[in-house]
């Protein structure tokens, strides 16, 4: 490999952590607002939308380790501005940005700008101030500085290994949430077999759809409406929409293989077996397929061979077990 792999393991984890940061925003303000939906009808049960949400970034445990209870005020503090989650929005922009002095090298000035003004932009932030400015409008400033800096990137960088590295990081990191989302929907919130199909479910769906800005391109390729196991296609299978689980998979391992085209085959083969197995996997299911073999089993192989996938890169390329993390 031409580039070093201190280098190669800021740039992959620059792309993740500003993927994670994203991604949590947009599920905040996503269970934010629907929290004013009427979260139970007469004979089901009610829904904590907050332990909902730690649940589907895998957090619910370091939560209750720290706070106890669920409550809006605990999640929303917990997801922002807290230093002791590793994974809140403002701890995954300092490692952003550390990643990103790294390499500045690397990257365009314009690039690193952007990520460091989003930094700036929340490191001195609170949970009071955040309440007062209301949620959508610290969720909306998160996105569209994450797009900024992706933009940026995209414009201003030399795509060449580096900027496969990079891109590398953000695919997986956006295929990992990707199955967290269905799989929360699907087996967390749905708390009664009554609520399928109907205006609870259905609204619920339609959230989802939204957190992932999915919703208008949903109902262009799916006009029948909005329905359970068409959004479980759309965001597991879709092709063509960038934040489904497949069209995730895809682009990842296209970033992979350039990324790791000049290293010996025994370092990028097992890595690239990994991603091709589960791209190939994903091509010949349906809706149908997802769903009559548990989709619940289904979401948690692709997780599990992500995870494996990025213990492998840290362990292959990066020297040590940081992809594990």
């Amino acid at each position: 490999m031409a580039l070093l792999s201190r280098v190669a393991e800021s740039l992959f984890w620059l792309g993740r952590h500003v993927e994670r940061a994203e991604n949590t925003a947009r599920l905040l303000d996503v269970a934010y607002h629907g929290r004013l939906e009427p979260q139970h009808l007469e004979g089901t049960g009610a829904v904590n939308t907050w332990e909902a949400l730690t649940t589907t970034l895998g957090l619910t445990n370091l939560y209750s380790s720290l706070n106890g209870e669920f409550s809006e005020e605990g999640v929303v503090e917990f997801l922002t501005v807290s230093t002791e989650n590793g994974s809140s929005i403002v701890s995954s922009l300092a490692a952003a940005r550390d990643n990103a002095r790294g390499v500045r090298d690397y990257l365009s000035s314009e690039t690193f700008v952007a990520i460091n003004r989003l930094f700036h932009a929340t490191s001195q932030r609170n949970l009071h101030l955040i309440m007062a400015d209301g949620i959508y409008d610290f969720c909306d400033s998160i996105r569209r500085g994450c797009q900024a800096f992706h933009g940026t990137a995209e414009s201003t960088s030399l795509h060449d290994e580096g900027w496969y590295w990079l891109r590398s990081g953000v695919y997986l990191e956006r295929a990992d949430m990707a199955t967290r989302i269905v799989d929360s929907k699907y087996h967390l919130l749905m708390t009664s077999l009554e609520e399928i199909g109907g205006p609870i479910d259905r609204f619920q769906w339609a959230a989802v759809l939204r957190g992932v800005s999915g919703y208008e391109a949903f109902r262009r390729t799916r006009t029948e409406g909005v329905d359970g196991p068409k959004v479980v296609e759309f965001l597991v299978l879709e092709e063509d929409f960038p934040r489904s689980l497949r069209a995730s998979v895809t682009a990842l391992e296209q970033a992979l293989e350039t990324a790791t085209e000049g290293a010996e085959a025994r370092l990028r083969n097992p890595s690239m077996g990994l991603v091709t197995g589960l791209r190939n996997k994903l091509h010949y299911e349906s809706a149908e397929t997802l769903l009559s073999q548990g989709l619940h089993e289904y979401l948690a192989d692709a997780q599990s061979t992500l995870g494996r996938l990025s213990k492998q890169l840290g362990e292959a390329f990066f020297g040590s077990v940081a992809g594990a993390a």
